[in-house]
């Protein structure tokens, strides 16, 4: 084996390792942002599917454009439910839904006693960019047909904003399984944030 043929073969070698391992490099890169869109994906549905639930079962729904403060319109809701009120005590619960520094959170209290049956915020799906990008998350359908008992839900996750789009998810929510006559301010009194 001659210095020369030596030569060829590790520069053949050697181009055949770069070609090899930029291939790699990009497939590791598209499975990693198919992951991250997939995760997105995911924890959007199930988030709508846990407001689904709620909502559906709603008593009282309020308008997410007048949230107060220290909470934001379009960014808050809450909810008077019945969901799972046979397994809780008391049955009917305010529920309070909010995204906050990219976190979907939510928590639920006593409507008669707030302040002492509050529960601590509870992460639901992470990765949010609706504040980011000025997209409201839930507004309250304002055809007075539907008597203020549709919730129309968009939910927008993205891990990794420099790959891809974000995951958008939308859905019109709305309270059927509810009984009528609750006084409208049983969740009036929020407890502190």
């Amino acid at each position: 084996m001659t210095l020369v043929e030596l030569l060829v073969t590790t520069s053949l070698l050697g181009v055949v390792s770069v070609i090899f391992l930029s291939i790699m490099v990009s497939v590791q890169s598209g499975v990693q942002m198919e992951t991250d869109r997939s995760n997105d994906n995911d924890q959007a549905r199930l988030a709508v599917q846990q407001l689904d639930r709620e909502i559906r079962s709603g008593n009282v729904l309020y308008d997410p454009g007048a949230e107060p403060a220290p909470f934001s319109p379009y960014y808050s809701l809450r909810v008077y439910t019945q969901s799972n009120a046979n397994i809780r005590t008391p049955g009917n619960r305010c529920v309070q839904w909010r995204i906050l520094e990219g976190e979907l959170q939510r928590r639920d209290w006593d409507g008669v006693n707030p302040a002492a049956t509050v529960s601590g915020w509870r992460v639901v799906a992470e990765n949010l960019v609706n504040v980011d990008l000025g997209i409201p998350a839930f507004v309250l359908d304002s055809d007075p047909l539907k008597g203020s008992r549709i919730v129309n839900v968009t939910i927008v996750t993205q891990t990794d904003p420099d790959s891809g789009n974000p995951v958008r998810i939308t859905a019109s929510l709305t309270g059927r399984n509810t009984s009528y006559g609750y006084p409208v301010n049983v969740c009036g009194t929020i407890p502190a944030a």
